[in-house]
């Protein structure tokens, strides 16, 4: 007869209790995703036609500049949205067959965005696997006060715009925090796309300047790229996870809602939720949250501000 110890039993019988929980929360999840996503792709169109109308009319002098500049850095960032969904593989959500058309949305919008679809989704898969981990998590550069976001916007314009130097040049790198210079960690394969990326919008701006359109390329495409990700550093690397400082399944990102965030972040004021289930689009995230609110915090998830199951104040 075999006598079973105590530990084992415990073991036992807490996993399978976790499996239940994780089954549970997968059935509440499961309601929110899975089809296809007319409102992501009607979204991209919207935003492609304004941002284009607004390079013809600049171009063509209708527009100034300087307006035209502003306009496309919102517009600009608002395409990281259908990126970030394409990235995922939401929008086509189980049809797999349809998938190149969610990669071409993703690849378009890697020309308003100034973003390489194609080597941010490695990146963006490994800031999920290994989120808050400052060894590992391409995101975590931004860990840290909020009034030194801008210089380390500042420092990762700088690696984008001089890649080649910082990737040849050993001795320049010395320019670069560690932290920014560890957002770009990958391997070698990663780094050719990117540098591929890099060759391909620089030349394209090069013959914007020889065919006497350089000045309209860098105010309404070029720099409109730039600027907006000091918004997306904000409100997708740096807002959701503060302080950044603990690493698990419940704890390692927030719900953290104030007034306007709905907008502004577009679901990701919720965006504890997004990291548990990366498949529900970001417009069902509040729905998703008003159903397992108070599980969640049970959890250890965080809820700030104006979140329901709110525990405090938002913590910035």
């Amino acid at each position: 007869m075999t006598i079973e110890s105590p530990d084992d039993s415990s073991i036992e019988s807490a996993s399978e209790e976790r499996r239940l929980v994780l089954r549970a929360e997968s059935a509440a999840a499961a309601r929110y995703w899975g089809g296809f996503q007319l409102r992501i792709v009607l979204t991209f169109a919207v935003f492609a036609a304004a941002w284009i109308t607004v390079i013809v009319l600049g171009v063509h002098g209708t527009l100034p500049l300087w307006a035209g500049l502003i306009i496309n850095t919102v517009l600009a960032s608002m395409f990281y949205m259908p990126m970030h969904e394409a990235t995922h593989k939401n929008i086509w959500g189980q049809n797999s067959t349809a998938r190149w058309g969610e990669d071409l949305i993703g690849k378009a919008c890697s020309i308003p965005t100034g973003i390489s679809y194609t080597s941010h989704r490695p990146g963006h898969m490994r800031h999920h696997a290994f989120t808050n981990d400052p060894n590992r998590d391409p995101d975590h550069f931004t860990e840290g006060p909020l009034r030194e976001l801008p210089a380390k916007w500042v420092r990762l314009v700088m690696l984008n715009t001089f890649l080649p130097l910082f990737a040849l040049v050993p001795s320049m790198r010395r320019f670069i925090p560690a932290k920014v210079l560890k957002s770009g960690t990958g391997d070698r394969k990663d780094g050719i796309v990117q540098f591929r990326f890099w060759a391909v919008t620089t030349l394209a701006l090069i013959v914007a300047f020889a065919t006497g359109f350089g000045w309209q390329a860098v105010l309404l495409w070029w720099l409109p790229g730039r600027l907006q990700m000091m918004w997306l550093l904000f409100v997708f690397a740096w807002y959701p996870h503060h302080p950044a400082s603990e690493v698990g399944r419940y704890v390692d990102t927030r719900v953290a809602v104030f007034p306007g965030s709905r907008f502004l972040i577009r679901g990701h004021d919720h965006h504890a939720l997004h990291h548990l289930f990366p498949r529900v689009p970001h417009y069902h995230l509040r729905a998703l949250w008003k159903d397992v609110a108070a599980d969640m915090v049970a959890q250890g998830v965080r809820a700030e501000g104006r979140a329901l199951e709110s525990t405090g104040k938002i913590v910035w």
